[in-house]
């Protein structure tokens, strides 16, 4: 139950995105650099404060795991900043938010993970929660001048798919740690050039908000998302992901005054009900085994 709970408090964390990016001001890709860049030293001195780096750290096996993690996560960035810049919001959203239906299509292929019941019946709840969000939001445009950014959204779903199933696979493996420290650094190195060769400003405002989304967003949540995929299915963690979308709702509505219309207050009860499905489905496997 306490990896489920890690899932959704990682899942709260970077729901507030949005408005980070907003107050920021910044291109994402500075943002990206420089989150990665406060977090890829941070997490070597919270690893080192629990305890230190374990035998695995350093070693070069499942080299080919963290590869297809970083370019996964690439893909899905870059993807997903590009369809909010050629299509709809709503789009944009939608299409990198079918992500769980791709973990559940994938799972059994890829790391041998059987499609439970639950996830049936949860699974098509959230998807119909979202698409309820997304109608209350004007919803989704269809003609060919957003094909580009539907294509790559849909991309960025399939991307963040495969970031959940390698997470979950490196977690069975007990290489969470090093997943995350490798993934910041190769972000980190892979943003560089862009970083440097753009003109943008840093004020004193800039960089502790720069500084606060390195310690939440890209050390605390990652920590906790990773570690918590040792023990929780792909497909579990993957329709718990609906509440990062989920979360905007509040947020819009206290940042900046957007009050939700019903339907996607229903839409948002939905997503909570796939979400206690889930959490429910593990809370009596455990109390099964307890017994």
């Amino acid at each position: 139950m306490r990896s489920y709970l890690k899932i959704i408090a990682a899942m709260l964390i970077w729901s507030t995105w949005g408005p980070m990016i907003r107050w920021l001001n910044l291109p994402p890709v500075v943002v990206l650099f420089y989150t990665s860049l406060f977090a890829g030293i941070l997490v070597p001195l919270v690893l080192a404060v629990r305890g230190g780096f374990p035998p695995q750290m350093f070693s070069l096996k499942y080299w080919h795991l963290f590869v297809g993690l970083a370019l996964a996560s690439l893909v899905n960035n870059i993807t997903y900043f590009y369809a909010l810049a050629h299509t709809s919001v709503s789009n944009a959203v939608f299409t990198h938010y079918t992500a769980p239906i791709f973990v559940a299509v994938l799972a059994p292929l890829l790391i041998t993970e059987h499609l439970q019941k639950v996830t049936l019946i949860s699974l098509p709840v959230a998807v119909i929660g979202m698409v309820l969000i997304i109608l209350s939001n004007g919803g989704l445009a269809l003609d060919s001048a957003h094909m580009p950014g539907i294509i790559a959204g849909t991309v960025s779903g399939i991307a963040y798919a495969l970031i959940i199933l390698i997470t979950r696979r490196v977690g069975q493996l007990s290489l969470d740690q090093k997943a995350v420290l490798m993934l910041l650094w190769i972000t980190v190195f892979a943003t560089a050039p862009a970083v440097f060769a753009m003109d943008y400003a840093l004020n004193t405002r800039t960089f502790i908000l720069l500084l606060i989304t390195g310690i939440f967003h890209s050390t605390t949540a990652p920590l906790m998302y990773f570690s918590a995929l040792r023990r929780v299915l792909a497909q579990h963690a993957a329709i718990l992901g609906y509440i990062e979308p989920l979360a905007a709702i509040p947020l819009a509505f206290f940042f900046l005054s957007e009050v939700p219309s019903l339907v996607a207050l229903f839409g948002g009860l939905l997503i909570i009900l796939s979400g206690y499905l889930v959490v429910h489905a593990r809370l009596r496997v455990e109390g099964k085994s307890r017994t």
